[in-house]
């Protein structure tokens, strides 16, 4: 066999075995995306930039809330929203905030779930909580759950805890001076305020084991937009609050939260992108 046979079959060899890297690395990498409070002051419509998204450009949709003014009043609202977001998609994740809240038969009815559930995807394990119930505390079968997975977490990379209020603000010495500047809804007693809750007396323990697991622990509230439109603090345990969210028609300001993931390297790192640049 002469040199350039050689070289033919040598050259064509190197060009299977990149491809195959690039494809490897390819799929092992992964873009996800959290919105909230995409609702307008008429429903069903929502912000005009979140309409035109190409969100198949995402792995996963993560969505923390507050959709359409009243996201599941009529079987017509929901189905907008549904054609923008594909509630039913195992892909899309959703914690409901007080805005969706009218008529939960609906909810499921697009989503197939609870409005608190379990899931699990790319070494990911994700709770997706109800903070609208028994006004921002998690308890009973809520409570039962988050026990249930952090008890049972092994092989994940990240603990993921998707949820609407920023529950982790009320009773944290940094963070509760910073809610009026922070969070749409205040401190207080109403469906839609951030309410006195267990969150540091019974999640956050629970969060702390996991950490000692290596697993890493981020929550991302859903309830932001009008006072700012990113937030992200780290508690001294190692814990990452995030939040994101919009205020309709101020697109030039309007942030969503992209997250980028290489499954092989387990590393999971993020941004708050511009509207217009999703």
């Amino acid at each position: 066999m002469n040199k350039a046979i050689y070289f033919l079959i040598f050259v064509l060899i190197y060009s299977c075995n990149n491809n195959s890297k690039s494809q490897l690395n390819h799929s092992s990498a992964k873009k996800y995306l959290h919105l909230s409070h995409t609702r307008t002051n008429k429903n069903p419509k929502m912000d005009s930039v979140i309409e035109t998204i190409d969100y198949t450009k995402y792995d996963m949709l993560w969505l923390g809330g507050d959709l359409a003014k009243s996201t599941s009043i009529s079987r017509n609202a929901i189905t907008h929203v549904d054609s923008i977001f594909n509630l039913g998609s195992t892909n899309t994740l959703w914690s409901l905030g007080n805005h969706d809240y009218r008529n939960l038969s609906l909810v499921k009815e697009h989503t197939n779930r609870l409005p608190y559930y379990s899931y699990h995807k790319n070494g990911i394990t994700f709770l997706v909580l109800d903070t609208q119930d028994s006004l921002s505390n998690i308890v009973g079968k809520q409570m039962q759950l988050v026990r249930k997975v952090v008890d049972t977490l092994k092989h994940s990379s990240h603990l993921l805890i998707l949820h609407h209020k920023l529950i982790w603000m009320y009773n944290n010495p940094e963070l509760e001076s910073r809610v009026k500047k922070t969070s749409n809804g205040k401190i207080g007693d109403c469906f839609h305020c951030i309410n006195p809750n267990n969150f540091y007396s019974d999640i956050y323990p629970l969060l702390l084991k996991t950490k000692q697991k290596g697993i890493e622990v981020i929550c991302i509230g859903g309830d932001i937009g009008y006072k700012t439109k990113e937030f992200e603090y780290v508690t001294p345990e190692g814990v990452y609050f995030l939040a994101s969210g919009i205020k309709f028609n101020h697109n030039s300001e309007n942030k969503g939260l992209v997250f980028e993931h290489d499954i092989l390297t387990k590393k999971l790192k993020w941004d708050f992108v511009l509207l217009p640049m999703l």
